[in-house]
Parts: C-alpha cells; sequence; structure tokens
C-alpha cells in the first residue's frame, strides 16, 4: 500500500500534487484539485489581493 508523504500513513489511495509532486491522501489535501495542504495554503496565499483587504479607510476623509 501507498504511503503518504504529508501524515506518513499507509493508505489505499495516494493523489500526485500538480504543484509540488508529493503524494498524499485524501485526508492531506484535495484530490480532486491534485494540490496537498501545503500548496492549497500557497495558492491561497497567492489568491490573495490587496483590494481585497477591507480597512476603515473612511477615517481619513474627516
Amino acid at each position: 500500500m501507498p504511503i503518504c508523504a504529508i501524515c506518513g500513513e499507509e493508505v489505499e489511495v495516494v493523489t500526485k500534487c500538480k504543484m509540488c509532486g508529493e503524494k498524499f491522501c485524501s485526508d492531506c489535501g484535495e484530490p480532486d484539485e491534485k494540490l496537498c495542504i501545503y500548496c492549497l495554503d500557497d495558492e491561497d496565499d497567492a489568491d490573495w489581493d490587496d483590494d481585497d483587504w477591507d480597512e476603515d479607510d473612511d477615517s481619513d476623509d474627516e
């Protein structure tokens, strides 16, 4: 049986991450997206846009 590179557990099925190439189980990533938990976090950080930051800019207008 294959071993998950993230958690080290022996599992039925592993998926190869499309970004880093590590083989991970369904508990350690998103098999449908082919992304391990580490690359999912990286992708979330990359999707962050400064325009998404919701600061209270109205206070400077007073």
